[in-house]
């Protein structure tokens, strides 16, 4: 049996509106790779009609499906470029569905199998499953692997845009890592599963016919932006896809995902119909705001994005993406986590392009949460406090900050027991943050940190009875006579 665990990903609306009691379609999901713009079938000039394509196939339901997928294949091959034919496609259940089937059919237990470092555990996953040795490279990395490297690989896999970066690879640079691929006949599959959201004239697809080393894998559920509907397509030579056509489960898609498919890539323009390039513009604007508005907030570091995510890097934040996750989540907003991606590195998170007011419903609750945590924090370390039982002024020696109000201060209240006390008296007050906000300000209240008032205070949290009960005492009794 091999010791696999389930993979990660993002869209798990239904656990988080099971947790929080509320519908799923309370929740922002800003974990899923959808197009921002929606369905094509809701987008007037498309002149798609959904119940229609649906009504029609349901004629089929009570037959087999056409196994060939005829119909299918000649509009994914129309839609991919001019040279391609039906032969040259293999439809799939998702893009998962299709790199297994390209495992399964090409690596044999031990081969050795190159994935893009970051990406989405799935390559190595399905890799694993079959025996395979996988090493991992950045995509720049993977542009140009020593000749000794390729010969020894028998599978390379490179992501155009790369998940979660957004970062995208020229089509020059594709073109000389599929020459040498072939000719050390090693498979390289280029996966452009966000290909339309990104630039498709920086696709390889149009090479394929001459080249059996190399399959572009193409998604269409979230192009559309209908996740639910598991459907995409590879392209390859006619000799590699007529194996794998034979390779592949004998019914792999369903008649209604048939007909839904089947009908946006027929659309009028394909790549560049009004639909596709409306969604290219949206997501290049709003991920300027994105990108602008979050480099403005401490601690949140955005990468240029090609497509439509952004990862983003929190490592100077005050909380690691674990934390900064699972407090968006109690609010029912959905982020990506990234550790994963990253070897279990907790510093990055994903955010998807939505609507503009969605992501100002994510910067406005993220007040909430930061206030929310810095509570928890607090806590915890006046719990710390209160069990060592005397004053400490440890901090000095390795805290950055040292001295943050006046030199000798006292350190052992670092977080406010009184936070939020909103008395302007100690010289705390309102600001402006840098989520647009509000949040209380304790950079000119120097109280807690007078050694004979720390001490006095910690006396008092330290006596018998509920810590609560003790914090509003030590108020009353220590920090209100100071005030007066």
């Amino acid at each position: 049996m091999l010791a696999l665990k389930a993979r990660k990903h993002g869209g798990r609306t239904y656990d988080l509106a099971e947790k929080l009691n509320i519908s799923e379609s309370d929740i922002l999901d800003f974990s899923k790779n959808t197009n921002p713009l929606g369905t094509p079938f809701n987008f007037r000039t498309a002149n798609l009609n959904l119940e229609k394509v649906v009504f029609n196939s349901i004629d089929k339901i009570g037959q087999y499906p056409d196994n060939r997928y005829l119909e299918f294949r000649n509009a994914a091959a129309g839609f991919a470029g001019d040279d391609i034919s039906y032969e040259n496609i293999v439809p799939g259940n998702g893009s998962c569905e299709l790199l297994r089937l390209l495992m399964e059919t090409v690596v044999n237990e031990e081969d050795l199998v190159i994935v893009p470092s970051p990406s989405a555990g799935q390559y190595r996953h399905i890799a694993e499953v079959f025996g395979a040795r996988v090493n991992s490279f950045t995509s720049r990395e993977l542009l140009t692997l020593p000749k000794m490297t390729l010969e020894r690989s028998k599978v390379i896999i490179i992501e155009n845009p790369n998940d979660p970066t957004g970062e995208l690879i020229s089509k020059d640079a594709l073109l000389s890592l599929a020459d040498r691929c072939a000719a050390h006949e090693t498979l390289l599959i280029v996966d452009e599963s966000s290909i339309e959201l990104a630039d498709p004239a920086v696709s390889v697809a149009d090479i394929v016919m001459n080249n059996d080393h190399l399959f572009v894998i193409r998604s269409i559920s979230n192009i559309i932006g209908m996740p639910g509907l598991r459907l995409a397509y590879g392209i390859a030579s006619s000799s590699m896809a007529e194996i794998l056509n034979a390779a592949r489960l004998s019914w792999n898609i369903g008649s209604i995902e048939e007909a839904i498919g089947t009908a946006f890539l027929s659309m009028e323009g394909g790549p560049y119909s009004d639909y596709l390039t409306r969604s290219r513009k949206i997501i290049k604007e709003e991920s300027e705001y994105i990108r602008e508005r979050l480099s403005g907030i401490y601690g949140f570091d955005p990468v240029e994005s090609s497509s439509n995510y952004m990862l983003v890097d929190v490592k100077d934040l005050f909380l690691d993406s674990v934390r900064l996750t699972e407090g968006l989540a109690s609010h029912g907003i959905l982020i990506r986590e990234c550790s994963d991606f990253f070897g279990g590195e907790k510093r990055y998170i994903r955010i998807s392009v939505r609507s503009r007011n969605e992501f100002d419903s994510l910067i406005n609750t993220l007040n909430d949460v930061f206030a929310e945590l810095s509570k928890e924090d607090a806590r915890e370390k006046l719990e710390e406090t209160i069990e060592q039982g005397s004053t400490s002024c440890s901090g000095r020696g390795t805290c950055e900050y040292y001295p943050c109000h006046f030199p000798g201060q006292d350190c052992t209240f670092c977080f406010c027991p009184f936070y939020a006390c909103e008395d302007e008296r100690t010289g705390g007050k309102w600001i402006e943050s840098s989520t647009g906000g509000q949040v209380w300000s304790c950079e000119h209240c120097t109280l807690l940190h007078r050694p004979k008032v720390a001490k006095k205070v910690l006396d008092a949290l330290m006596a018998d009875g509920d810590t609560d009960d003790n914090i509003r005492r030590a108020w009353k009794e220590i920090i209100l006579p100071l005030l007066r």
